[in-house]
């Protein structure tokens, strides 16, 4: 019995020795760890995983997928697919415009249209433009628009053909309103452009838009009657990332001699466009025009035939 005693008492002995050593080890393991992974032994660079698009693209839809609100802009349509091939910078025609342009000796000729849609002359300019394969930009009166459904039609039909759109006010100045005392309103301009992005819209959907602008009377009427309110006109443009375009050539369609043929008209165009490789055509498209619609094979025709490539303007 006392030999067992002496067995049992010697094997709790090394039990107790076997852990207390096995405790001791951990206890000089973990202070070696610890010590090694100190920051001023370690000196670690921070890694920069660069934002690739696939991560971004990763990350926008894991956001849409928790319903969580994304920083992402949504996409909007200046011209249709079909138009996006004849598309040129508004910032590159206003430095044309501006003589800011250097000159590549490229031709290119835009034709540009304004006071649509009407009834009676715009699908006749589409016809003859869809039959010469050429592309033209429209700036469009918020009141043409509105008029009537087959007005919204047409504007409907520009778009869907590969037309550029612009905006060229609401009221067109209807009873001064824009321009009182020569001098431009800008806090009414800027509503009754607004108001225009809102026909525009309601026609073309609510991702349409459009930042190129022509005044009525251009741009260049403010300047020569020395408008004071041109310094706040031009922030609030540039506010909203606009850009006012007039034009270098004009076929005089609504100035001068009234009622003009279409042979007067082509001739007109013909002096104006001169040696000029970039040429922005000033025509007119609204009621009463036809003899526009007229001209313009001729107008196709001669440009075509001197050179030129024709664009739209975005």
């Amino acid at each position: 019995m006392n030999k067992r005693k002496r067995i049992n008492k010697r094997k709790r002995t090394v039990k107790i020795n076997l852990i207390s050593s096995c405790i001791f080890l951990i206890l000089i393991g973990t202070v070696i760890i610890s010590k090694s992974f100190t920051k001023g032994d370690v000196n670690a660079e921070p890694v920069n995983v660069p934002i690739t698009a696939s991560v971004t693209a990763s990350v926008t839809g894991t956001l849409k997928n928790n319903n969580e609100t994304s920083n992402v802009l949504p996409k909007t349509r200046t011209v249709s697919k079909e138009g996006e091939k004849y598309i040129y910078d508004a910032a590159k025609v206003s430095a044309i415009l501006n003589y800011k342009e250097k000159n590549d000796d490229q031709k290119i000729a835009f034709l540009t249209f304004d006071d649509g849609p009407s009834t009676t002359v715009t699908p006749k300019i589409l016809d003859i433009l869809k039959k010469n394969n050429v592309k033209a930009t429209f700036f469009l009166i918020g009141e043409n628009i509105e008029a009537n459904g087959r007005s919204k039609e047409l504007v409907k039909r520009e778009f869907n053909e590969g037309h550029a759109i612009g905006n060229h006010t609401y009221s067109h100045n209807r009873n001064n309103m824009l321009f009182p005392n020569r001098k431009v309103n800008v806090p009414v301009f800027m509503k009754d452009i607004k108001k225009n992005d809102d026909a525009l819209k309601n026609v073309l959907g609510q991702d349409f838009n459009t930042r190129i602008l022509r005044l009525p009377g251009g741009y260049m009427s403010r300047v020569y009657y020395k408008d004071p309110n041109l310094p706040e006109f031009n922030s609030k443009l540039k506010e909203k990332n606009m850009i006012s375009l007039d034009w270098n050539v004009e076929i005089k369609d609504s100035e001068g001699k009234r009622n003009k043929s279409a042979a007067e008209l082509f001739s007109i165009l013909k002096e104006e466009v001169g040696t000029k490789s970039k040429v922005i055509i000033l025509m007119h498209d609204t009621y009463g025009k036809v003899q526009t619609a007229n001209a313009l094979p001729q107008i196709i025709k001669y440009l075509k035939g001197q050179g030129y490539e024709f664009r739209t303007i975005k």
